[in-house]
């Protein structure tokens, strides 16, 4: 029974490291994209999907502390941090689905075109891959 009460006492704890990891990590994103609004919208929308599709085991202290200094260097200056986290957040942007965004940008577009862009964004995406390994971070 005290086993089952421990187990019960871990999960919740880990619970609230997961909360408290998610708020520390969007006020900080918050903090680098000024408040600015399609920056906040597309910060909101990518730490939603990575903690709803992630599981518990996945989740790693380190790499939420490395992850939030890495923030605090973006936001207290705009230096190399920065100017990542604004490009991830400009291509995460471009990413989503929007019917308008989509007719308008893809009007004078072909199929050419629209293959050189999802390459490119493959490209980016494995490039941050390497980024979050080489830094022990976890940027999405």
């Amino acid at each position: 029974m005290n086993g089952a009460a421990q187990k019960l006492k871990s999960a919740a704890v880990d619970q609230q490291a997961i909360v408290l990891a998610y708020r520390h990590l969007y006020r900080q994103g918050l903090k680098v994209v000024n408040y600015s609004t399609p920056a906040r919208h597309v910060l909101r929308r990518i730490l939603r999907t990575s903690f709803r599709s992630a599981s518990r085991d996945e989740f790693d202290p380190n790499r939420m502390a490395n992850t939030l200094q890495f923030l605090q260097r973006a936001t207290d200056s705009r230096g190399m941090e920065h100017k990542i986290v604004k490009n991830l957040l400009m291509v995460r942007y471009w990413e989503q689905p929007q019917v308008k965004k989509d007719a308008r940008v893809f009007k004078g577009q072909d199929v050419k075109d629209i293959s050189l862009r999802r390459s490119s964004n493959a490209h980016f995406n494995s490039t941050l891959m390497l980024l979050n390994e080489s830094l022990n971070i976890c940027l999405r």
